[in-house]
């Protein structure tokens, strides 16, 4: 049973009073808020007049939406570590209910901003007090082509309710609904087959409970193949609406154009990808030789080919791995891991009516919190490196950027985390002389590349093809769908036995309800080891902390770009990949 918060040790917990030193200045800062936003509402129609009043209602929103932002985060946090309290569920909720009508009160601003003359706008924007607003304005009008009159925007924002009941459909069905049954672990025990406990019973030795779990799962979902079906052609057809109204070549460039993210960079993860199959197949080969098999099937590639490790590790020294695996990021970096050792930014221990998992939390003005459940192992130590990585990326930018471009998109979001996973990994290696620990290490490695770029592309693969299927007015059948990912399983997988479960797969994708997601894994995982390899190799350390620094001040390819990595050119795929080409010669040396 998980301990009581008020029996740890408080120096391992965080310490929310950094936002708020109490829940009165929290109702205070709530109150000042929502007086904020209710003042908008005398900018209406004025947007136009001059520079002045754009540039008044722009920081009049902005400092609103700060202080919202704060309180929501001091109210989740605190229901972070007390789900079962009423009280801090309450708050989270007053808080998301200001945000939302703040969203609300705001929605004349973005309309009235595009009826402005474009050369008008551009030109207050060029003015040295726009400074902040700058790449917001310019984003907008960059986009302008793809907005509609107000009263289209209305009707739009209103579809969006019912066009996203396809994968609130889903979600309850995929969640709450089915029922998957029962399987006997390698125990005799009987254990619920869960969306959780599968991933678990995946990586058992035992290949008889492997195989249950594998049927079991996808028994449910077949048996409800004619409804997925209906869910997910609905969900691509509402993407190809949405495309289409706004004046996109497809569904695609609409996904990408948020964050200006050139067609060519998804096609050619996709094409570089497909050039390192063959290292992908390799390993797949030396995995069924480490098993023992005849055949390779889908349900035994997540056990693991090389005996766990007993590789314990105390908080403390995870602490310690971290930060001397982190060295080459520099003094200050160290430093600031210290902070957040030392002032509390970190929820350490699991505890009663705690949050699961891991996260880390950013809070302009503040400092990051990270939401730990650690447990004394190796794996735990990388998580903790993760969650830091995040946690140094909001740091950086909330100290180098003002608030308007503080917030850095999701394209980039698990580049640090990543970077950081990856110089851990590289230490350890550096240092691993045991050639059972550097064999586990390494399988390790392999596997998060697989899951991560290979498993992901093809999942980006397998949407960009539904889609198109869909623009092209041809039907999204079960039939038609499970061919296209029995298709991409035969190419990406060969080797392996290619059953009509896993040709199912798809239908157990949450995923694939927000579409066009996918890849950014990938490219993450692709430009962080590219990142990586030129801090410890190349001297990039200070490009990478001027990337970090630099938040959201510009498109997600700029920023890599900047930092030297290039995901126009796939030759930055291919480059990270040779990672992945070397570790399986190695671990095959290693298991010989």
């Amino acid at each position: 049973m998980a301990m009581q918060r008020s029996e740890q040790d408080p120096a391992l917990q965080w310490r929310l009073t950094d936002i708020f030193e109490s829940e009165a200045a929290w109702e205070q800062a709530l109150a000042g808020a929502q007086q904020d936003v209710a003042a908008l509402a005398a900018y209406r129609g004025r947007l136009g007049e001059s520079a002045d009043t754009l540039l008044e209602v722009l920081r009049r929103r902005s400092e609103a939406e700060q202080l919202l932002k704060r309180a929501y985060s001091y109210a989740h946090l605190h229901q972070d570590t007390d789900n079962g309290s009423a009280a801090y569920q309450g708050m989270t909720d007053r808080a998301m209910q200001a945000i939302i009508a703040a969203q609300t009160a705001a929605s004349f601003i973005e309309p009235e901003i595009l009826a402005i003359d474009p050369d008008t706008l551009r030109a207050w924007a060029g003015e040295p007090r726009f400074a902040a607003f700058r790449f917001y304005l310019e984003d907008l009008d960059r986009q302008r082509a793809h907005m509609l009159s107000a009263e289209e925007e209305r009707i739009l924002a209103m579809a969006e309710e019912p066009l996203g009941g396809a994968e609130n459909a889903f979600t309850m069905l995929s969640d709450v609904d089915l029922d998957f049954g029962f399987v006997t672990d390698a125990s005799g025990r009987q254990v619920k087959l869960t969306h959780s406990t599968y991933g678990l019973l995946m990586e058992s030795p035992d290949r008889r409970v492997r195989h249950d779990a594998y049927r079991g799962i996808y028994k449910a979902f077949r048996s409800m193949k004619n409804t997925i079906t209906a869910t997910y052609s609905a969900s691509v057809k509402g993407d190809v609406f949405r495309a289409r109204t706004r004046g996109y070549a497809g569904s695609l460039e609409a996904a990408l154009d948020g964050n200006n993210v050139p067609v060519a960079v998804y096609e050619q993860l996709i094409e570089a990808v497909h050039e390192k199959l063959p290292a992908l197949q390799k390993y797949l080969a030396l995995r069924k030789k480490q098993l023992g098999l005849e055949q390779l099937e889908m349900y035994d590639l997540y056990t693991p080919i090389v005996p766990e490790c007993d590789m314990p590790m105390t908080y403390e020294e995870a602490k310690a791995l971290v930060k001397d695996a982190l060295r080459p990021l520099g003094e200050r970096y160290g430093q600031l891991l210290d902070e957040a050792y030392g002032s509390h930014w970190i929820d350490v221990y699991e505890s009663a009516g705690k949050t699961s998992g891991a996260f880390s939390w950013g809070v302009y003005g503040v400092h990051p919190f990270v939401l730990l459940n650690h447990q004394d192992n190796v794996d735990h130590a990388f998580t903790l490196a993760h969650e830091l990585g995040h946690a140094m990326h909001s740091y950086f930018s909330s100290e180098a950027q003002p608030y308007e471009t503080a917030d850095y998109r999701i394209m980039v979001a698990e580049v640090a985390s990543t970077v950081n996973e990856t110089l851990m990994m590289q230490y350890l290696l550096g240092r691993e002389k045991d050639p059972v620990r550097r064999a586990y290490l390494l399988n390790q490695q392999l596997e998060n590349y697989r899951t991560t770029c290979f498993r992901q592309t093809m999942f980006a693969e397998f949407e960009l093809k539904a889609h198109r299927m869909a623009e092209r007015g041809e039907p999204l059948t079960h039939e038609s769908l499970s061919r296209v990912y029995r298709e991409l399983n035969e190419l990406y997988y060969a080797g392996v036995h290619v059953d009509d479960d896993i040709a199912a797969e798809w239908m157990r994708i949450p995923h694939f309800y927000s579409a066009f997601y996918v890849y950014q894994y990938a490219t993450g995982i692709c430009a962080a080891t590219a990142l990586a390899r030129d801090i410890l190799e190349r001297g990039g350390r200070d490009r990478y902390l001027a990337f970090l620094a630099s938040g959201g001040s510009d498109y997600p390819i700029r920023l890599l770009q900047n930092a030297g990595v290039d995901l126009t050119d796939k030759r930055s795929i291919a480059s990270a990949l040779e990672v992945f080409e070397r570790g399986v010669d190695e671990l095959a040396e290693l298991l010989k």
